[in-house]
């Protein structure tokens, strides 16, 4: 099997440097935030030409896509694109996910949501297979207007990564109409969160006028990695691969991120975000919402939602502006400690498109603290923690720019 590379510690002087201050977060009232469980018309088995191969399936097989590392020259000019804190494992995309930055409108497909098996499964591979893995969600730039791209409005196609081999084949999100039609899933996808066989992804009502369930509405949609079906004659394009969705939830605003937290009190519960452009003034960084769900106890297997939230939080105006939780991208929810990574805004330094916070939420809201640093990676998305070894992944979204890294949490607060 081949390994991941490991990456040397990346260091800018000055950019690690972290602050720790009160934290511009303070609780947000739960009213208005409930989830509303929607009906999906999926019915198993899908038609006859498709048979079920589950993730093993995907995990499998001499035609899926190497992916570069640092052994490449190609992908080692992409460490730049790193955080400067010590990196663990990276990798690349292959050329042709890697996007072009002189014809954006001709690469269209923009990696946004991510997902481990290290969130699923605690000994680190997802069930029905013995291979670590990751998931990305991509969405596809379909704007009327190539020149003001809107991510919101298009399709999403998934990238499930072998971390073992280094490979990796598309999945394609579909739906399935009352009479047994596959139809893509619209939408955003911004981000995803995995637990036990169930990925999570959250995603914006906008699907271009093409109907689905609760299309119209900003959801959280779910789908099963065991019930993933494979065209039998090898074509479908897009369709080759196919994972319906199984179960939606009704969200009451666009939620543009998600985690798995494995330590929150009552039990596990899925971290939910807002993304909120500042202006660069004052005023324009507070806004941003975090929002915890939990599961249902007793549903072995299930992993239902409950539909109340049980916390939820909402930025403030920062003392400092180094401070400012504003235009998140993703966020990893671990018990107490909230992870935060900032693709841009009014951060008074040389690197705001590399913020990264930790925020510490126990006890009253007056001692909450945050421990703010631009030593993340450039433009970076969502995140996932690798729970049995403690490391948190990440991804970067430019053109020509595209790296999925991990980084050990004690690095990240070595204290």
């Amino acid at each position: 099997m081949t390994s991941i590379p490991a990456a040397p510690a990346i260091s800018v002087a000055g950019e690690n440097a972290a602050t720790t201050a009160a934290a511009p977060l303070k609780p947000l009232a739960l009213t208005g935030l409930g989830l509303r469980a929607g009906t999906d018309p999926y019915t198993v088995p899908l038609a006859a030409e498709f048979e079920q191969v589950g993730i093993a399936g995907v995990l499998s097989g001499a035609d899926r896509t190497a992916l570069p590392g640092s052994e490449d020259a190609d992908c080692a000019r992409r460490a730049a694109y790193l955080p400067t804190l010590p990196v663990g494992s990276w990798f690349c995309w292959d050329a042709q996910a890697q996007g072009d930055k002189q014809d954006v409108p001709h690469s269209p497909w923009v990696p946004q949501g991510l997902a481990t098996s290290g969130e699923a499964q605690l000994d680190g591979t997802p069930i029905g297979s013995d291979h670590r893995a990751l998931i990305t969600s991509w969405t596809w730039q379909n704007s009327p207007d190539p020149n003001t791209p809107d991510y919101r409005t298009n399709s999403v196609i998934f990238s499930v990564v072998d971390l073992d081999e280094r490979r990796y084949r598309k999945v394609l999100p579909v739906w399935v109409d009352a009479s047994g039609k596959l139809r893509r899933v619209y939408g955003h996808g911004g981000g995803l969160a995995w637990y036990g066989p169930y990925l999570f992804m959250t995603s914006s009502s906008n699907w271009n006028g093409y109907s689905g369930p609760d299309s119209t509405k900003h959801t959280i949609r779910v789908f099963d990695t065991r019930k993933i079906y494979r065209k039998k004659d090898g074509g479908g394009g897009d369709y080759r691969y196919v994972m319906p969705e199984v179960r939606h939830y009704i969200a009451p605003i666009l939620l543009d991120y998600v985690s798995l937290d494995r330590n929150s009190a009552g039990g596990a519960s899925l971290v939910v975000g807002t993304y909120k452009r500042s202006d660069g003034s004052s005023s324009s960084s507070a806004g941003t919402k975090l929002i915890r769900y939990r599961f249902q106890p007793g549903q072995a297997g299930d992993y239902q939602l409950i539909a109340a939230p049980v916390q939820a939080w909402v930025s403030t105006v920062p003392t400092s502006p180094a401070d400012a939780i504003s235009d998140v991208q993703g966020v990893q929810a671990d018990g107490d400690r909230l992870y935060l990574n900032m693709s841009a805004g009014s951060h008074p330094g040389p690197n705001p498109r590399r913020r990264v916070a930790t925020v510490e939420v126990s006890g009253e809201a007056s001692a909450w603290t945050i421990d703010s640093q631009t030593s993340w990676a450039y433009r970076p998305e969502d995140l996932s923690l690798w729970y049995a070894t403690g490391e948190l992944w990440g991804l970067t979204e430019g053109e020509e720019e595209r790296v999925v890294f991990s980084v050990r949490t004690t690095d990240l607060n070595p204290g």
